[in-house]
């Protein structure tokens, strides 16, 4: 995209290649190559109990097509903000953005050093695609990037991402926080999208294999906390859902696209797709 780092406003700290990254792990589910020793060996934990876990990050990848597409047509969204975006994979969020209208905007926002290394790299060279060094959770400090004021015209509708992010940060009502923040500085026609990591914590069976799973991952990140459906259901604030509702990743496509079941890992993950009004 020709920034200088400068412009960027990036900062890239060294890669703790001691400790697995939720980036690169999440990049290990869509069988991509951009990982460590570290990162394989909680993978290969995470699948002993949740076989489904790679599907379910394929299913994922699969809504963020669908909301994307939402987004811009009927929606007429052109520039979006996609934060903690990940490392790149197939059908990147600019790719599928672009697909759907060429003359789109797309920035991406993340902390982690290794997407930021690979996000700026692959992006070198794109003039409608963009990377932002910073931390999500810092909504004042996430706008006021230079890459984002530049790029993005916060006076005309914008799409908001936040896909399977939001679980690493442990205090949900900083969360809703942090949301609504960034909910308050778009306009309206701006969308809000979420996938978000669910734990009923009712006593049921699945909340008895949601909290596995929960705590297999706390064990390398301490700070990650799935929630209850309502407190997901109280980050769309604000906002009006859209069809077909918060439902479970498994129950987002009609019953003859489901490409996941209903039970076990497929109930793990909420997604949403709101509008401001």
């Amino acid at each position: 995209m020709g920034d200088s780092d400068a412009d960027r406003g990036s900062f890239v700290p060294d890669v703790d290649l001691s400790r697995p990254s939720d980036a690169r792990i999440y990049d290990l589910f869509l069988g991509g190559k951009n990982n460590f020793e570290v990162d394989r060996q909680l993978f290969q934990q995470i699948l002993k109990i949740a076989p489904e876990t790679p599907a379910l990050a394929r299913e994922n990848r699969r809504w963020l097509a669908d909301i994307v597409r939402r987004m811009v047509r009927p929606g007429g969204i052109d520039q979006f903000l996609d934060l903690g975006a990940g490392l790149p994979t197939e059908e990147n969020t600019h790719e599928l953005v672009l697909k759907a209208d060429p003359r789109a905007t797309v920035v991406y926002v993340d902390k982690d050093p290794t997407v930021i290394a690979h996000g700026q790299a692959l992006l070198a060279d794109d003039n409608r695609s963009h990377f932002a060094g910073a931390d999500l959770a810092d909504p004042a400090a996430v706008l006021a990037n230079p890459v984002v004021s530049r790029v993005l015209e916060l006076d005309r509708p914008v799409g908001l991402i936040l896909a399977l992010v939001l679980h690493q940060l442990p205090d949900t009502a900083r969360v809703r926080e942090i949301v609504a923040a960034y909910v308050s500085a778009l306009p309206s026609g701006s969308c809000l999208a979420i996938t978000h990591a669910s734990n009923p914590r009712d006593g049921s069976r699945l909340a008895e294999f949601a909290t596995a799973v929960e705590d297999k991952f706390r064990d390398a990140f301490p700070s990650i906390s799935f929630r209850t459906p309502d407190e997901i259901a109280s980050l769309f604030e604000g906002v009006e859902l859209l069809e077909p509702g918060l439902v479970g990743l498994s129950d987002w496509w009609p019953d003859d696209e489901r490409q996941v079941s209903r039970s076990g890992a497929g109930s793990l993950v909420l997604a949403g797709l709101a509008r401001k009004p």
